[in-house]
């Protein structure tokens, strides 16, 4: 047997008596599930218990406001992504995260989701006219009935305007995503209108745009640890407008800026876990009135370490842990 193989032995299927040891290995301390179970082949049962763990350690997440024009929808503030880890799904239900991003690709519905009261959890579709066809209204109305007939999820709570708008006159005069949104309401399909504003330049501009329109209800943004200052303000300003928020590109955009900044690993009472410092920090960025300016996260998830690292930045049990307050 070559060294490689000895480092990397074939994935197999554990017996009872092996799944329940290393279960209390990655439950014990502040070890996780990634290395417990690596090189192991889980079946459906032992995934299940093993998503229980993770969301134990985590604790149920409380819930906030989504903004004030979106009803009272309470989200937990982070989000389930459907292109999340399928095995991750359970975890984040048990977790208490009742929003699905991007439900609109789902070719069907997950099981998990199966058993669950429609109106128990919320979604999303990205409408992917915007902006490259935005006055095509019959290629986004299409998109969401189809995707409705695939997946079967009766509504979305919020049709999202996928990319967003290059410019603020884009925005002004390319209205077919807008007027499919109207139809697809007024059919009980949608309920809110969002955005998936991506950063286009220049960005401050644009997202001034959307708050002087008026018709947008949620907007999911570029923001991470590091912005400038007229980022922060121009989304501080849509929050107190009412508009719900949510931040993506989190890790993406903030990585480098904290993976070697021990000083602000420390303020955030975080060692060594990037994600965590990184959606701490977003979660709890305070507004001109107080208050925070997000309302919720969204993380693209693979593994239960990142689970752990990630959505804990939530978790007010790990907070207590770690000596953290909001």
């Amino acid at each position: 047997m070559s060294d490689n193989q000895q480092n990397n032995p074939e994935p197999r299927p554990l017996n009872r008596r092996e799944f329940v040891q290393r279960l209390a290995i990655a439950t014990a301390g502040v070890g996780f599930v990634g290395v417990a179970f690596k090189g192991a082949i889980l079946n459906g049962n032992q995934r299940q218990e093993v998503a229980e763990a993770a969301a134990d350690k985590i604790g149920k997440l409380p819930k906030r406001n989504l903004g004030k024009r979106l009803g009272n929808m309470k989200v937990a503030p982070m989000f389930i992504c459907q292109d999340w880890n399928k095995d991750l799904y359970a975890a984040g239900l048990a977790a208490g995260l009742n929003f699905v991003h991007k439900a609109g690709y789902w070719r069907e519905m997950p099981e998990e989701f199966k058993k669950l009261p429609r109106e128990s959890y919320y979604t999303d579709v990205c409408v992917d006219s915007t902006p490259n066809n935005p006055d095509d209204e019959t290629a986004a109305y299409r998109q969401v009935t189809e995707s409705l007939d695939r997946n079967g999820l009766k509504y979305y709570d919020i049709f999202r305007a996928h990319f967003g708008w290059k410019t603020a006159d884009a925005l002004k005069n390319q209205r077919g995503t807008y007027r499919a949104f109207q139809r697809l309401k007024k059919e009980g399909k949608v309920r809110y209108f969002g955005v998936s504003q991506h950063d286009y330049r220049p960005y401050p501009e644009i997202i001034q745009a959307i708050i002087d329109d008026g018709t947008v209800d949620h907007m999911q943004v570029f923001f991470s640890y590091g912005e400038d200052k007229a980022v922060n303000e121009i989304f501080d300003k849509a929050h107190r407008a009412g508009i719900g928020l949510t931040a993506m590109k989190v890790f993406a955009r903030g990585f480098d800026r904290v993976r070697d900044n021990a000083e602000a690993q420390a303020a955030l009472k975080v060692n060594g876990k990037p994600g965590r410092a990184l959606y701490r920090h977003v979660l709890n960025l305070k507004g001109s009135d107080g208050k925070p300016i997000f309302d919720a996260c969204v993380s693209n998830l693979r593994n239960f370490d990142q689970f752990d690292e990630n959505i804990g930045a939530a978790s007010s049990q790990v907070a207590m842990l770690e000596n953290w307050t909001v």
